[in-house]
């Protein structure tokens, strides 16, 4: 029977080649390059998957939409310009889209820094909030279906709103730190946010009643969130790529040398992908076995929205005029 110095050394050698292991598998994890690189009329502030196309949303104001396998430009929509507060003419920014069969929900810039709500269907425009009148500083807004909107205000406040009623079905003050982002369940019957604190809070989309909080994996910042079958995945201020599977609570973070600005899901949770680099790379990795595969390689600004198209398939943006489509083996 080995005595307790032959114990104490065994497992500091497992434990140092564990580790070696580890930085193998990162230093040597494949580098990619992007299959298509599409320059886009303005930095890319927001897009989603339609089909086989990508659409997306710029600061120039324009609404364009690509072909994922070709690349191909297929429809491509400007929006009027706004007055600055000179009264010049300036693109309309633009936060935040999305669709609900031909009902786009688009997020704009307005006056003092307020945002205006609408909604593109078959070339005419429908107001459903406005930035003079309504003051209200919205960072995002996504269908629930085809009649309700959720909306998530930069003061942390989220509202469900009915656009056939025009009213507010409920409204919840989170809490009193910044707004980052949310992220929608599959069923849309739960949202998943994140703020300034480091919590994410699990809430009730129905209710807008926040039913659990998970603590401790960020500690800061958490700039975004995205959620795909039960798991969660934060990209952190605090360097921390934060992973919570809210069905076993088998949570965990990756720590990283740079500050994490977002990160990206597949449909089952398995696949996770994070930028953590001072040179804007993309890391693809295993969310069991937290294994890096490969690091995506091409983006010169910082990476700002990731989306896997599916397993092979993956498409990410930075704040500038790129749109990047990759290709993992």
């Amino acid at each position: 029977m080995p005595n307790r110095f032959e114990l104490n050394y065994f497992l500091k050698t497992a434990l140092i080649i564990i580790g070696f292991n580890l930085i193998a598998v990162t230093l040597f994890a494949q580098e990619v390059h992007p299959t298509l690189k599409i320059k886009t009329d303005g930095a890319i502030t927001d897009f989603f998957i339609e089909n086989s196309k990508v659409v997306l949303s710029t600061d120039a104001g324009t609404l364009e939409t690509y072909d994922i396998k070709t690349g191909k430009q297929t429809n491509f929509v400007q929006l009027p310009p706004m007055k600055d507060f000179m009264g010049d003419d300036v693109p309309t920014k633009i936060y935040s889209i999305d669709k609900v069969s031909d009902k786009l929900l688009v997020v704009t810039q307005g006056n003092h820094g307020f945002r205006n709500v609408s909604i593109l269907e078959n070339g005419k425009q429908e107001e459903i909030f406005n930035a003079k009148r309504d003051k209200l500083m919205i960072k995002k807004a996504r269908w629930i279906d085809h009649n309700t909107i959720l909306l998530g205000l930069i003061s942390n406040d989220l509202i469900l709103f009915d656009v056939a009623q025009k009213q507010i079905i409920c409204e919840l003050s989170i809490s009193p730190y910044t707004f980052s982002d949310f992220s929608l369940t599959e069923d849309k019957r739960f949202v998943f946010t994140a703020d300034e604190s480091g919590i994410v809070h699990k809430i009730k989309v129905s209710s807008c009643e926040i039913k659990q909080e998970f603590t401790g994996i960020n500690v800061d910042n958490i700039y975004q969130v995205v959620t795909n079958n039960g798991i969660v995945i934060s990209a952190g201020q605090d360097r921390r790529v934060g992973v919570y599977n809210t069905i076993t609570g088998d949570d965990y973070f990756l720590q990283k040398d740079f500050l994490v600005y977002s990160v990206g899901l597949n449909a089952d949770g398995s696949i996770g992908a994070y930028s953590a680099t001072e040179d804007n790379k993309i890391s693809i990795f295993n969310t069991v076995s937290r294994v890096e595969s490969c690091v995506f390689s091409g983006h010169e600004s910082v990476v700002t929205k990731m989306v896997f198209f599916d397993d092979h398939t993956f498409i990410s943006a930075g704040d500038d005029q790129y749109l990047m489509i990759w290709k993992i083996e």
